[in-house]
Formats: structure tokens, sequence, C-alpha cells
């Protein structure tokens, strides 16, 4: 999956999407998704990689737990086929909002 299949897919949520992080002029409140590559994936041999996989981190970011959210998520990688692993939901107590984790 490339950069611009991913982003595509996520504007289906209908909150903000960004990759790395949002512009700090845009003052954009949760929820919003931000999404980043992690470490490719590459088959190799022979001194050669032969086919290059992206992995991505989508970040949910919300003021509350929104489960509802979460299964749109869920359920929006699901239905496109795309494997996907929660690995961590964090509660930031200083600026007062959750962070879920998901790996695809």
């Amino acid at each position: 999956m490339e950069h611009k299949d991913i982003y595509d897919l996520l504007k289906n949520i209908n909150v903000p999407v960004a990759y790395g992080q949002f512009d700090t002029s845009l003052n954009v409140s949760p929820p919003f998704i931000v999404y980043r590559e992690i470490r490719p994936e590459n088959f190799k041999a022979d001194n050669k990689v032969y086919f290059k996989q992206n992995a991505f981190e989508i970040e949910l970011v919300t003021i509350k737990k929104d489960v509802i959210l979460q299964k749109s998520i869920e359920d929006l990688l699901t239905n496109n086929n795309i494997p996907y692993e929660m690995t961590d939901e964090l509660w930031d107590k200083e600026e007062k909002i959750y962070h879920n984790f998901y790996e695809i």
C-alpha cells in the first residue's frame, strides 16, 4: 500500500487526516487521524530487495474513548482486506486525550 492509498482510504472516516502531524496553524482538534510509515518489510535474496511492502502506523486521537470511531477504522481496514493489529491505547493526562494505535 502506498501513501496516497492509505490517505485516500482514511479520509472515508470523515475526521481530519494527516501524514506525520498537522501544521500547527490549522488548529486541528480531536478527533483526528495521523498516520506514518514505519519499518518496511522487504523480501530479500541474493543481495537484492525483490519486494518492498510499506508498513504504516495509524494513530486515532480522541478526547474520550471513542469505540465507534475505533470500529469505523477497524471495519474500513477489514472491508478493504487490510490486515491490522491494534498495538496500543494511551491516555495523555497532560493533554487529556486518548491515542489508539494500529499497525497495517
